[in-house]
């Protein structure tokens, strides 16, 4: 077994113990929601940024799809004061399960990658290198032209649209835990609690590995015989390989300076809309 493959399991199998202060309390970072039938949902609302603000209450969540969600559900978000939704996954994902929404919401669906494209050529990475798939597919989120292209129109809407946003993907771990840890990253949160928070996801992902098993399936047409684990885990390794790969642009902000384009003006609005003096 490869020696980084052998690192990510470690990780996989060991996750609470990365995620526990030394007196054994979760660090608790975003808010959870308890919703009948949406998962991994958690207000952002009360992280604390660096120079001393905290992100407003009902301004950015972030979940797993809305598929299954109930009436009850969707009158809660609509009270929070959620009023655009992004939608990070692709066509076929979306056609898949179609998210429930309410109908003066603003549905966004801004696929970070194409199935026909980069998405495609990763997933067969899930037969090639079963261990290592979910640790590469990080990296890409920098380095894919279509990515970058995703975070710009993201943050475009971000700065230009009222009310609340929410954002998710399948599972609400990856790609939206990576737009999450820019959105961080813009308001000024530190790159500790960028890493705490994607760690709370571990917290609240539905452990159902023979459905997870299925999708993949039908999604690649072909037997998937990998550890589902490393798709149902938030390991440590993932968010730093994404971090890491900001590093040639100095770290998250620099990346959203120089490839998302990102204006002093723009983190000062993103700032002043999504934080308050504490």
């Amino acid at each position: 077994m490869h020696e980084n493959e052998v690192r990510i399991i470690q990780q996989i199998n060991h996750v609470e113990s990365e995620n526990e202060r030394d007196d054994g309390d979760w660090r608790i970072i975003s808010k959870p929601l308890e919703l009948e039938g949406v998962s991994n949902i958690r207000d952002m609302g009360g992280i604390l940024t660096q120079d001393g603000r905290r992100i407003r209450p009902g301004m950015l969540l972030r979940s797993a799809n809305l598929h299954k969600a109930s009436d009850a559900d969707l009158a809660t978000l609509d009270r929070l004061g959620v009023r655009n939704v992004i939608d990070l996954r692709t066509r076929q994902e979306r056609h898949m399960e179609e998210d429930r929404l309410l109908p003066d919401w603003r549905y966004l669906p801004i696929p970070v990658f194409d199935e026909g494209a980069e998405l495609g050529k990763q997933l067969r990475g899930i037969i090639t290198d079963p261990g290592m798939f979910i640790e590469s597919l990080y990296p890409q989120m920098v380095a894919s032209p279509m990515a970058v292209d995703c975070w710009k129109e993201c943050f475009g809407h971000l700065l230009d649209e009222d009310g609340g946003t929410l954002w998710h993907c399948t599972q609400g771990k990856d790609r939206t835990g990576a737009l999450a840890a820019l959105i961080l990253a813009s308001l000024g949160v530190g790159e500790t609690l960028i890493v705490d928070d994607y760690l709370e996801t571990n917290r609240f992902m539905p452990h159902v590995s023979s459905k997870l098993a299925q999708k993949l399936e039908e999604v690649l047409g072909a037997r998937f015989d990998g550890d589902v684990n490393q798709f149902l885990t938030a390991a440590p390794a993932y968010i730093h390989a994404f971090i890491g790969a900001t590093a040639r642009y100095g770290g998250l902000v620099g990346f959203l300076r120089a490839k998302v384009g990102l204006s002093d003006a723009d983190f000062a609005r993103l700032r002043e809309r999504y934080t308050c003096a504490d």
